[in-house]
């Protein structure tokens, strides 16, 4: 008897063998190796404080912006509190920063670096934290969207984002139209803003980075970022 349960576990690991290896396989499209979902709103605590649901991850998202306007400077801020309900317990954010440019007469002549952070709490690794930035990008990627990049650190784990286009149309009339999330120079997941509702890419269940790609996708969905107001 525990020799035939010993082969049934050792068939279940080959057979699980080529899916896990296939979820990091650099030549399968990102969307054929990630599960695609899409946002759903629900009821939250408050009206300011609407909820989300993206497969078991739950929760609320309160977003702000705000602009400071004199005749020869701006500045765009943008804050968010996050309550993300993941498999391991509540993980709590708290998101901050934006972009300035000078002016005269109307006309930029000088634009500080966009700047947005993340400091995360709850049941987040003690060492979990989001910087994002502006990029430079190809003249193609400029001309395509706003181009933006980033990591997150989760267990002593770096992820890395950067915008890029998952689907819809082929450009983004001045808009971010989404991002891709990578682990070791391989996407893994990402997030599709091109479209009547977000789009969510996370790794298959299961996997050791499905919880940080969560988090990492929501909070860069939580960004009001001043490119898309």
């Amino acid at each position: 008897m525990r020799i035939r349960l010993v082969s049934i576990v050792l068939a279940a690991l080959t057979l699980a063998a080529p899916v896990l290896a296939s979820a990091q396989d650099a030549a399968v499209p990102m969307r054929d190796r990630t599960e695609r979902i899409g946002l759903s709103g629900r009821r939250g605590p408050s009206l300011f404080r609407p909820g989300f649901a993206i497969a078991e991850y739950t929760g609320w998202a309160s977003l702000r912006d705000s602009a400071v306007n004199l005749p020869w400077q701006s500045r765009d801020f943008a804050t968010a509190e996050l309550l993300i309900a993941t498999p391991a317990g509540e993980v709590t954010g708290n998101c901050g920063g934006g972009q300035g440019h000078r002016n005269i007469l109307g006309i930029t002549f000088d634009r500080e670096t966009l700047s947005y952070d993340c400091e995360y709490g709850g049941a987040a690794p003690a060492d979990a934290g989001m910087g994002l930035a502006l990029a430079r990008g190809s003249i193609l990627r400029r001309i395509q969207q706003p181009q933006r990049a980033g990591s997150l650190i989760w267990n002593g784990v770096e992820y890395r984002t950067e915008t890029r286009r998952i689907g819809g149309l082929p450009f983004g009339g001045g808009s971010v139209m989404g991002y891709v999330i990578t682990r070791d120079g391989i996407e893994i997941g990402g997030v599709d803003l091109n479209g009547m509702r977000p789009t969510f890419y996370l790794p298959p269940a299961g996997s050791t980075d499905r919880d940080a790609v969560a988090v990492f996708a929501i909070s860069l969905w939580a960004f009001r970022d001043p490119a898309n107001r």
